[in-house]
C-alpha cells in the first residue's frame, strides 16, 4: 500500500513535475510546460484550500472530510496531464489506453490512502476531484494537442531520471507531511476570522 500511496507522494511528484517541465522545455513544448506547471499550481493551491477550509473548524461529520487528500489530488492531476501530454496525436486506442491507465494509477493512489486509514474514502474522492479539475485546466491551458516526437535515444537518456525516480519512491515517500502545519495554520485562521461557532 505504501507503494500504491508513494505514487502521489510530493516526494514523488515534485521531481517528477521538475523534470518533465525540463524535458518539454528541451523538446521546444513550451506551451506544454507552461500549461502544465500552471495546472499543477492549480491542484496544489485547490488542494491546499481545501483542506484549509474544512480543517479551519474541525471535522466535518456530515461528510467525512477532514483533510482531502493531497495525494490523491496531486496523483490525478499529474497522471492525468501526462496521459493527456503523451496522447495528443495518437490513434484513439492509444489514447484511450493511456487514459485508462492514469485513471488506474490515480485511483490506486486514492485506494492505498484509505488502505493506510490516513483519509476517507470521501476525502480521497474529494482529492481526485482536485486533480481531475487541475488536468481538464491543463488540457484547456495547452491549447490543441500535439504528438510529442519522442525518439528511442531520448528514452534511453531519461532512463537514469526514472531510476532516480523510482529510488525517490522506495526511499523517501511518506517521510513528511505537511498536515500538522496546516492544521495549525487553519485552526488560527478560523479562530482569528472567527469562521468557528
Amino acid at each position: 500500500m505504501d507503494l500504491l500511496s508513494g505514487l502521489g507522494d510530493v516526494a514523488v511528484v515534485a521531481p517528477a513535475c521538475a523534470a518533465l517541465v525540463v524535458g518539454l522545455f528541451w523538446l521546444g513544448a513550451r506551451r506544454d510546460a507552461v500549461a502544465f506547471t500552471a495546472a499543477m499550481f492549480v491542484c496544489v493551491a485547490l488542494a491546499l484550500l481545501a483542506k484549509l477550509a474544512f480543517a479551519a473548524c474541525g471535522f466535518v461529520p456530515r461528510f467525512e472530510i477532514e483533510s482531502p487528500s493531497g495525494h490523491a489530488a496531486l496523483g490525478a492531476a499529474f497522471y492525468g496531464s501526462l496521459a493527456a501530454l503523451l496522447a495528443g496525436g495518437r490513434r484513439v486506442g492509444m489514447r484511450l489506453a493511456l487514459y485508462v491507465a492514469a485513471a488506474c494509477v490515480s485511483v490506486a493512489v486514492a485506494y492505498g490512502r484509505v488502505e493506510l486509514q490516513v483519509h476517507s474514502v470521501a476525502e480521497v474522492v474529494c482529492g481526485l476531484l482536485i486533480g481531475a479539475v487541475a488536468a481538464a485546466l491543463f488540457v484547456a491551458l495547452r491549447g490543441p494537442p500535439r504528438r510529442l516526437s519522442l525518439t528511442p535515444q531520448m528514452l534511453v537518456r531519461a532512463s537514469p531520471i526514472a531510476v532516480l525516480l523510482a529510488l525517490d519512491l522506495a526511499l523517501f515517500t511518506d517521510r513528511w507531511t505537511a498536515e500538522p502545519l496546516i492544521d495549525r495554520f487553519a485552526w488560527a485562521i478560523g479562530v482569528a476570522l472567527k469562521l468557528c461557532s
